[in-house]
């Protein structure tokens, strides 16, 4: 199986850039002398800002917080991924493809080009939504987005990144997957910050096999060892009442598995590396992760597989098994 285009594999908390692309951009300039605007439905917001009233809108008016769907779906590999550069706003509790969640300014300076941007953006992007979604495990499966300047928009002094996530293929959602802290127990809280350090690792796996780029895989495990040796660390660390047992074999079971991400981080070839990851995902601890989330009356994620988000947090069950799978 050919390895998917870096980002656009809808697998999981996957990561994947979209140009704002000047060209396009320009392109809706230049016709908005024959579009009639009149027909465009504007949205309402309340005074705090949440849109209350479904309208029409361009990509770079979209705040942190806003539901939409783009006017052209979802895009896919190899279709333009803006269609027009407008999207419709929703409110939150309507069905919706979309959810912006976060933005930020890159550096100034020369266009980094896609590569740079993606090495700023991706990461980020992955650590923002963590924070923005609390607990991205009870939204089911998940893929980010963003959106960014093209070279031709960052000669006209565009440096914006915008952060969304959308659900895989048709799928809509119907609420916002933003979290809220006052709405958790302490309890809640405490194991969500222990498990987010590997949600953030394992949100970031390389789009690449390890047989078509080692280098990046390997480093992927090393960051993933040391994001494992943490969520350890955080566990034994928490206070979480009814829970202590489940949580004590958790641990065990990631002390157990965290020399093979270790290993994999040392690997010499692709067959070594993916043969640690098996070994991993020996010890990935999902059936006391689900125990936990259920004494501390936190949402289960479900067994489907085309509903679930990648258990990142404890099982590398699911990429040991598409990695080996991706062949160049």
């Amino acid at each position: 199986m050919a390895d998917p285009p870096t980002g656009q594999r809808g697998t999981g908390l996957a990561i994947a850039g979209l140009s704002v692309s000047g060209a396009v951009l320009l392109l809706a300039a230049v016709v908005i002398p024959v579009i009639d605007f009149r027909i465009w439905t504007l949205p309402a917001r309340s005074d705090s800002g949440d849109v209350t009233r479904p309208g029409q809108a361009t990509i770079q008016s979209i705040r942190t917080g806003d539901c939409f769907t783009p006017r052209g779906g979802l895009p896919e590999p190899g279709t333009p991924p803006l269609g027009d550069g407008s999207v419709q706003l929703i409110p939150c509790d309507k069905p919706h493809r979309a959810e912006a969640y976060a933005s930020f300014t890159l550096t100034e300076g020369d266009f980094p080009g896609l590569d740079g941007i993606a090495a700023t953006a991706r990461p980020q992007c992955a650590r923002l939504f963590m924070d923005y979604a609390l607990d991205p495990m009870a939204f089911g499966r998940l893929q980010t987005y963003y959106f960014h300047p093209d070279e031709q928009g960052w000669a006209t002094g565009r440096r914006t990144v915008v952060c969304w996530v959308a659900r895989p293929g048709d799928a809509e959602l119907d609420v916002s997957v933003r979290g809220n802290a006052s709405e958790l127990g302490a309890a809640q809280l405490e194991f969500l910050a222990a498990v987010k350090p590997l949600n953030t690792a394992g949100a970031l796996r390389p789009a690449k096999s390890p047989r078509q780029d080692l280098a990046h895989a390997t480093a992927w495990a090393g960051r993933m060892a040391q994001a494992q040796a943490e969520t350890i660390r955080l566990l034994e660390e928490a206070d979480l009442p009814n829970a202590e047992a489940p949580t004590g074999r958790l641990v065990a079971e990631l002390e157990a598995g965290l020399p093979f991400w270790q290993q994999a981080a040392e690997a010499p070839d692709a067959d070594a590396f993916l043969s640690h990851l098996r070994s991993v995902d020996q010890h990935n601890g999902e059936q006391h992760l689900r125990r936990i989330r259920g004494l501390l009356d936190l949402p289960l994620p479900t067994s489907e597989p085309a509903q679930a988000l990648e258990r990142t947090a404890v099982s590398a069950a699911d990429r040991a098994r598409r990695v080996g799978r991706e062949r160049s």
